[in-house]
């Protein structure tokens, strides 16, 4: 089994070795990971545990609070927001292939296994027996007690059948996707929590490759394949995210957001703020809240 701390104090990561099953354990401040739009070829299934989070979809903004579940399916654009109306929110997100979802909801006899498709999971759902069985994998993970390996995939695994046993029937639906080769789920993980703790004068992208546990030469395209655009673009992107919060909603001064992201110079901070803002740091319209 796979397990891992992420950048934060509170973000554990744990897969099996083909990274087709896991879970993702994390407590976030607006302010300590942010994510752009990106997409991969697992389903998430989103559990808030407390505070508020956002997942935006296209056209689609759902807020999360404390007890709701949903589920970002395969080759869905998306990105989350944390902490968005409290300090912190805590979640908790299953990970799973669709080769791993098929055979379970096929041994289940669900009714929808006649689609000669994948599925896609809509709209949002509680379920008080799912989030009692993820505070006990949570606590046995934590503990980690000889056998917990297995404990902790039984435990996914019986939280996968409690949802799936409960989810509406009317809210699944067909699904056709042709994705091009994806970065796997934890890969692009690795890579937004290396970005969101690396400032600008200590990223290296070949130190993110490492981080991430892939070579460059294969990173890079399957990176542009998930979020539609290079690294190093997405990485500025998120920078221009930051610094945007910084100055309309904590009122630091251009110098103050620069200084605080890692720049060396002001003046390279604001060309590449105007690069992808189109506007100065001084003149820039204070964004909506969706994109802050």
């Amino acid at each position: 089994m796979r397990q891992e701390q992420g950048c934060s104090a509170m973000s554990s990561v744990w897969l099996t070795p083909d990274l087709g099953l896991g879970f993702h354990h994390f407590d976030y401040s607006q302010t300590q990971y942010d994510g752009l739009a990106h997409m991969h070829g697992e389903y998430c299934i989103v559990m808030c545990l407390s505070g508020s989070m956002e997942v935006l979809r296209e056209q689609q903004r759902d807020l999360l609070h404390a007890g709701e579940i949903l589920i970002v399916n395969p080759g869905e654009i998306h990105r989350c927001r944390f902490g968005v109306d409290a300090p912190h929110a805590s979640g908790f997100t299953l990970i799973l292939r669709p080769t791993v979802l098929r055979p379970l909801l096929e041994a289940m006899s669900m009714p929808y296994c006649s689609f000669s498709r994948d599925f896609r999971f809509v709209g949002q759902f509680r379920n008080a027996e799912v989030f009692e069985l993820v505070a006990k994998l949570v606590r046995e993970y934590q503990e980690q007690q000889r056998g917990y390996t297995t404990m902790a995939e039984t435990l996914v695994r019986q939280i996968l059948v409690h949802l799936l046993r409960s989810w509406p029937t009317d809210a699944v639906l067909p699904l056709e996707f042709h994705l091009p080769p994806q970065l796997p789920w934890l890969h692009m993980h690795r890579a937004t929590e290396y970005m969101n703790s690396h400032g600008k004068g200590a990223f290296r992208l070949t130190d993110l490759c490492v981080a991430v546990g892939v070579s460059p030469s294969r990173f890079i395209p399957l990176f542009k394949n998930s979020s539609g655009v290079s690294p190093h673009t997405y990485y500025n992107a998120l920078l221009v995210l930051k610094a945007r919060r910084l100055i309309h909603l904590e009122g630091s001064s251009t110098k103050e957001a620069a200084y605080a992201l890692g720049f060396k110079n002001v003046s390279h901070f604001c060309t590449l703020f105007h690069q992808l803002a189109g506007s100065t740091p001084k003149t820039d319209q204070e964004p909506s809240p969706e994109y802050l």
